[in-house]
This record gives C-alpha cells, structure tokens and sequence, in this order.
C-alpha cells in the first residue's frame, strides 16, 4: 500500500459548482505536507482519480452547453470554479508508484514532475479566468476562455496521457 495524504476537503472541493476563491485557497492547502497519513492502494488511488477525471469531464460539458445554448453563465462559472479545484489538487492524486494497469498516466508524469505541475497550475489558471469572465455575463468573452481553458487540458494529456 502506498500512504497518500489525503483531506476531505478535496472532493467537496472538486464537486461544489458554488466554490469561491476561498475554496481554491484552500485546496491549494492540500499542496503541503499532511500530518495525517492514510493508507490507500495504488488502484484505489487510480480509481479516485478516474472518478474526479470523469467529473471534471461532466463539468466541461456543463461549461460549454451553457455557453454554446444560452445558459446561466453564473453556473459555468461556478462549474469554472470547481475545475479549478481540481486543477489544484490532481498532482497530488498522482504519487509514486500509481502507474498502474488501468492508468492512462505516462511516465513522463513522473519523470517530468515540474512540467506536469506547471500544466496543472495553468489548467487551475485558465479555469479561473473562465469563471471570472462568465461571471461578468459576456458569452463571447466566455467562449474565448472556454477554449483557452480547453487548450490547456489538451496540452496536458498530449504530454502525460497515453491517448
């Protein structure tokens, strides 16, 4: 078993369409050392994080049905949130030793930690540019963030994701 430090601020974090900054703040908490340890499995921990992956994935559907059909903004950007969230928290969902069958994870995750977490921060980033935009009601300017955003998890798995 691998110890993973955990909080269980982390998927409430992920899930909650309504974060604040103040949320973001705090998931980046989950970037320091933990005093607590609990042990998981490396599959548990693929399978954790291919729940939030799968989340992430409903929550840009979300985004861009409300751009693209004329939907509240104020949910995307709450949906913006939540990505950025994420985006904080997913290096740490990816430890030694989880690089496992089931894992979609290139080595080069490990082997290019520094690039990898620079990829996350630009995701958390642009998520919070969309939700800021979309939190002024400008659907254009929203669309235009969408899909900065968009690149940027592309970049991500071209780089660390076998397709």
């Amino acid at each position: 078993m691998r110890h993973v430090a955990l909080t269980l601020l982390a998927l409430p974090a992920l899930t909650s369409c309504n974060a604040d900054e103040a949320d973001v703040a705090s998931a980046s908490a989950l970037q320091e050392p933990a005093s607590t340890k609990v042990a998981m499995a490396s599959q548990e921990i693929v399978a954790a994080r291919r729940a939030a992956y799968f989340l992430s994935t409903q929550a840009v559907g979300q985004i861009k049905s409300g751009i693209d059909e004329g939907g509240d903004l104020r949910r995307t950007a709450g949906a913006a949130k939540m990505l950025a969230n994420w985006a904080q928290v997913l290096p740490t969902m990816f430890p030694e030793g989880t690089n496992i069958e089931g894992s979609r994870a290139l080595d080069t995750v490990w082997s290019d930690r520094t690039g990898f977490e620079a990829r996350a921060a630009a995701y958390r980033d642009a998520a919070l540019e969309l939700a800021r935009v979309a939190g002024t009601g400008d659907r254009a300017a929203s669309d235009t963030a969408f899909k900065a955003m968009a690149g940027t998890c592309h970049a991500c798995h071209t780089a660390y994701r076998e397709e």
